[in-house]
C-alpha cells in the first residue's frame, strides 16, 4: 500500500486495460453490424432483440460465475482463459450462417466477456497502492468504453470494404 508503482504494476495495468479494450469492442460489435446481419440473414427486429439479449445474458452469467472461480483459483488464469475464450467465440461468430448459430455463439461468448470487467478491476485494485487505488481502477476500466467506441470506427471502415463478418474477425 505504501510502495511506488513499479514495472510489474505497469505491465499488469497495461494488460488489464488491453483486455478491457478487447472486451468493450467485442461486447458492442453486434450493435455495429446489426443492420448488415439483419439484411444478410433476413432477421426481423424481434430476432435482433433476442440476439442482443443473448450476449448480455451470457455476460451476466460470466460476471457472476467466473468471478467466483477467480476468487478460488486466481484472477490471472481466469482473465487469460476468459480473454482467449471470448476471442475464439468472436472469431467463430464471423462464420455463423444462421440466427440460431449467432444466438448460441453470442451467448457463450458473453460468458467469457462477462468476467473481464470485474476481474480486471479487482486485479488492478490488488496491485495498486492504497492512495491511488480508486483512481487507477477508474482510469484503466475506461478501456472498456474506449474499446466500444473504437469498435464503431472499425465497423464503419470494415463493413463497406469487407462485410460484417470482418468486424468479428478483427475483434477475435
Amino acid at each position: 500500500d505504501n510502495s511506488r508503482i513499479g514495472p510489474l504494476q505497469i505491465q499488469i495495468f497495461t494488460l488489464c486495460m488491453l483486455s478491457l479494450i478487447m472486451d468493450g469492442f467485442d461486447v458492442q460489435a453486434m450493435g455495429y453490424v446489426a443492420p448488415a446481419v439483419a439484411r444478410e440473414l433476413g432477421l426481423v427486429p424481434e430476432q435482433m432483440g433476442r440476439l442482443f439479449s443473448a450476449a448480455n445474458f451470457g455476460v451476466l452469467i460470466g460476471s457472476l460465475g467466473l468471478t467466483m472461480l477467480a476468487d478460488k483459483i486466481g484472477r490471472r488464469p481466469v482473465l487469460i482463459g476468459a480473454t482467449l475464450f471470448f476471442s475464439l467465440l468472436t472469431l467463430a461468430t464471423a462464420y455463423a450462417q444462421s440466427f440460431e448459430q449467432l444466438l448460441v455463439l453470442r451467448f457463450i461468448g458473453g460468458i467469457g466477456m462477462g468476467c473481464i470487467i470485474p476481474n480486471a478491476t479487482a486485479l488492478i485494485g490488488e496491485f495498486s497502492p492504497l492512495r491511488r487505488r480508486v483512481t487507477l481502477m477508474m482510469c484503466i476500466t475506461v478501456g472498456f468504453t474506449a474499446g466500444a467506441a473504437f469498435g464503431g470506427f472499425v465497423a464503419r471502415w470494415m463493413i463497406p470494404a469487407f462485410g460484417w463478418r470482418s468486424v468479428f474477425i478483427f475483434g477475435g
